[in-house]
């Protein structure tokens, strides 16, 4: 049996150390997570402080008629958006910490198990749609200029449709994510 030997190592040494090195680099990932962690508190802590600012203002002025009302129901979508935002985050946070880190599972809901890649993606595709309706709404809310709105609200359309297809096709393929 011949051997090929590259500097003093046979082959099969280099794609041993070779998989040592790529198994090891996976931990990189946990540079995102950490971040995608801090992301989600950032966004948490800040939609509170909206909810406490915005109580003590509306308490404040004493203001309860339509128009503060309507004010008061855009502060309400941008706080929910927050919060959607914050939970994309957690959701790319846990998804990359499962897949790559740990094979050990962590304790969530049921709907939030993830196990494949296309798992992850359909978790955060799914919350990214919640996300840009709500903003429409707070466009809808605040929104002048219907020209504008219908734009905007085209624009926002269009993307969603863009990510039904990806959905659609990426569940298509038939094979295994080990594959993609």
């Amino acid at each position: 049996k011949r051997t090929l030997l590259i500097g003093k190592r046979t082959i099969d040494e280099w794609r041993y150390g070779m998989t040592r090195f790529l198994t090891a680099c996976r931990y990189i990932l946990v540079i995102p997570i950490i971040g995608c962690v801090l992301l989600t508190a950032g966004a948490v802590v800040m939609g509170v402080g909206r909810i406490f600012t915005g109580g003590v203002k509306v308490f404040s002025l004493g203001d309860f008629g339509p128009k503060a009302s309507k004010i008061l129901s855009l502060a309400v979508i941008e706080i929910i958006d927050l919060f959607l935002i914050g939970t994309v985050a957690y959701i790319a946070a846990v998804g990359l910490y499962r897949l790559f880190i740990s094979n050990k599972q962590i304790d969530l809901p049921m709907r939030l198990k993830i196990n494949t890649l296309k798992d992850l993606e359909d978790k955060i595709i799914g919350v990214l749609v919640a996300a840009l309706a709500v903003a429409f709404l707070g466009q809808a809310a605040g929104a002048s200029e219907p020209e504008a709105l219908l734009s905007y609200g085209g624009g926002i359309a269009l993307v969603i449709a863009a990510l039904a297809f990806f959905m659609h096709q990426n569940g298509k393929g038939g094979g295994s994510d080990s594959e993609k």
